[in-house]
């Protein structure tokens, strides 16, 4: 019970904060998709090799030879939230295929289902340890715990939509991403947005088996504007990253290192592992190793975190997991499934 109340705690300050600030405007954009890129602590930019790559590196759709599905569900903190991920790839004949253009279109859901509306309670601590004893309603009636399934409740759940379109050319692949945001908070509350991604991808970098990717996130700033007359701005945020491809004689598979890092010019300081005044950053790294391409087992660091996953592929479907481990909360779990056809 006590670990609940400090997780919904902790959901109402994500779903508040936004109305209120710019900074971390969005976040729940952050988490990506694809438990391939997610087994890997999410250093993807440079991997980019399915359809999940439509979050992490637009430009890494560019040379998808098939069309590609892929979809995604995990819960975070426990059963509080829900967060699914979705992705269409198709090759397209638009632009020369020399160049291998292809576009997609992806789709991020953040619900919170069942979230106890108190804004018109005033919460009693006793003990003043952040953790509410009980309520109290406008008639001045306490509410207590055992009392707390009458509140009235509402979903909280944000929505953001991906298109992107992308080609390669002779210095490496480029994309761009138009995204839509929708929030539709508790109390009534709702916001709108909308921002563009650019990529970049080379993955013959020096060598054959070196790739680095880039992306520009929101580069154009990404505006958000909530029902109550705030609006939010998104300022840019680069994530670079490099990736390297070992394939020793004999062992009848890979081992992929990827290396990401995400550099941020708002100010989040303590928020992000490194800082210098107003630029911060964080780390990510990944690997994995295949197995004739069939059987995969990864492993990572997402900030702090460690990652773990596996993944099974046939010929046309391909099964991943990928867990994240948390010191503060319960483990996440991230199951996807991609397919081509």
């Amino acid at each position: 019970m006590r670990f609940r109340a400090v997780g919904l705690c902790m959901l109402g300050v994500l779903a508040t904060s936004p109305v209120h600030a710019t900074k971390l405007a969005g976040e729940f954009m952050a988490l990506g998709g694809g438990a391939r890129a997610l087994g890997m602590g999410g250093a993807f930019a440079a991997v980019a090799a399915d359809a999940s790559t439509i979050f992490w590196n637009p430009a890494g759709i560019a040379g998808i030879e098939r069309r590609q599905v892929l979809a995604m569900h995990a819960e975070q903190f426990g059963d509080l939230v829900n967060y699914n991920f979705g992705a269409y790839v198709q090759p397209t004949s638009l632009v020369d295929a020399s160049h291998k253009p292809a576009f997609g279109v992806a789709l991020i859901h953040l619900g919170a289902p069942d979230q106890p509306i108190t804004n018109d309670l005033t919460a009693v601590d006793a003990n003043d340890d952040g953790i509410p004893e009980y309520f109290i309603d406008p008639s001045g009636r306490a509410i207590y715990p055992s009392e707390y399934d009458s509140i009235r409740r509402e979903s909280d759940n944000s929505f953001a939509g991906f298109g992107t379109f992308a080609m390669e050319t002779g210095l490496g692949s480029v994309g761009g991403t138009l995204k839509l945001i929708y929030q539709d908070a508790i109390a009534g509350e709702s916001s709108m947005g909308i921002g563009i991604d650019l990529g970049f991808l080379r993955r013959d970098f020096l060598t054959k088996d070196l790739s680095v990717g880039a992306k520009l996130q929101d580069a154009t700033g990404t505006y958000i504007s909530w029902s109550t007359g705030t609006n939010e701005f998104i300022i840019p945020m680069l994530k670079l990253g490099g990736a390297y491809r070992i394939a020793p004689a004999g062992l009848h598979g890979a081992i992929l290192l990827a290396a990401d890092a995400d550099v941020f010019f708002d100010n989040r300081q303590i928020a992000s592992e490194f800082w210098v005044e107003t630029i911060s950053a964080d780390l990510h790294l990944g690997a994995e190793l295949s197995f004739d391409d069939r059987v995969m087992i990864r492993g990572g660091v997402d900030g702090s975190n460690p990652t773990a996953g596996a993944g099974l592929y046939f010929s046309m479907v391909g099964l991943d997991y990928a867990y994240l481990h948390h010191d503060d909360f319960e483990a996440t779990h991230r199951v996807s499934l991609l397919a081509n056809f």
